[in-house]
């Protein structure tokens, strides 16, 4: 078995990737999968995507940490998602 058959996205990411183009996914899910897997693994399941972390204060020191706490992690289509009214 291949690590990247373990890897398991919740289904709740895929499910706001489709409806709203974008998740806040939280430290520990980009932690324990890994930024770079994370967007391999989506990109596999048919979701382009780019994370982008943001810091939650501007004040707070920015070290030059691998997974910052005071952060929001952002999942991010890159294509836009067009909602046609029927």
């Amino acid at each position: 078995m291949k690590f990247s058959d373990e890897i398991q996205i919740p289904e709740w990411i895929l499910q706001h990737l489709r409806r709203y183009g974008n998740c806040c996914c939280g430290r520990e899910i980009v932690k324990r999968i890994g930024k770079e897997k994370i967007i391999e693994v989506l990109r596999k399941k048919g979701f382009k995507c780019i994370l982008k972390i943001v810091y939650e204060d501007d004040y707070i020191v920015k070290r030059r940490t691998k997974y910052p706490i005071y952060a929001y992690y952002i999942l991010e289509m890159e294509e836009k998602i067009r909602i046609y009214n029927l």
